[in-house]
């Protein structure tokens, strides 16, 4: 509807997309709850994801690839965020 509501910074092999809020659970909610951050990399997302699980890290879910033809996987860190790397 012409509002801005996200924005991908790029800087030679990384890049940062920022999404925002609805605030549809209230402004009020604990840390992390309704934010996600992304970041992409060259890196070989399996061995980056198999190191996360080897430090006892939990996937929100595997490597896959998405309909729209990326791979990625995600994660939750202890405050709450949502964490997706995507391959570049």
């Amino acid at each position: 509807d012409g509002q801005l509501v996200g924005a991908e910074l790029a800087a030679g092999n990384t890049s940062l997309f920022l999404g925002q809020d609805d605030f549809k659970k209230g402004h009020d909610r604990k840390k992390g709850e309704g934010v996600r951050l992304y970041g992409g990399t060259a890196q070989n997302l399996e061995a980056i994801a198999d190191g996360i699980k080897a430090r006892g890290g939990v996937l929100d879910h595997e490597v896959q690839t998405q309909p729209w033809g990326a791979r990625d996987f995600a994660i939750t860190d202890p405050d709450g965020y949502k964490i997706t790397i995507s391959s570049l």
